[in-house]
């Protein structure tokens, strides 16, 4: 159940609470817990802590970071500013600059779109 769990969530969170389970499970076997609240309790701190020390560690293993180059559509043109954003050919587009100097309903110049944000120059 915690790797179907793990699978939608993606975050190795849950991966750590199924390992502490685990390792309380074989201490069991030569241990005898008095009660499982005990047992859930140590679980519990075993799980907390291998995410703390193990999980980035493992994100990292897993989730390479990807070498592409930046996405560029090589596409110009005239928008506006609308709500924080920049319509442009129809679509709202993310904007690295400052757009609180803008108010809605500005024109703009799209200089380039990279990675789904647009480059803008003021027309004046």
């Amino acid at each position: 159940m915690l790797i179907g769990l793990e699978a939608l969530i993606f975050s190795f969170v849950l991966f750590f609470f199924g390992v502490g389970v685990i390792f309380v499970a074989i201490i069991s076997y030569f241990y005898t817990f008095d009660n499982a609240i005990i047992q859930l309790a140590l679980s519990f701190i075993i799980a907390i802590l291998g995410a703390y020390l193990f999980r980035n560690r493992l994100l990292d293993k897993i989730s390479k970071p990807s070498q592409e180059k930046e996405e560029r559509r090589h596409i110009s043109g005239v928008g506006y500013i609308d709500e924080d954003m920049v319509k442009f050919d129809g679509t709202y587009w993310r904007c690295d600059d400052d757009l609180s100097r803008y108010k809605n309903g500005d024109r703009v110049e799209v200089i380039d779109v990279v990675d789904n944000k647009v480059i803008i120059k003021a027309i004046k």
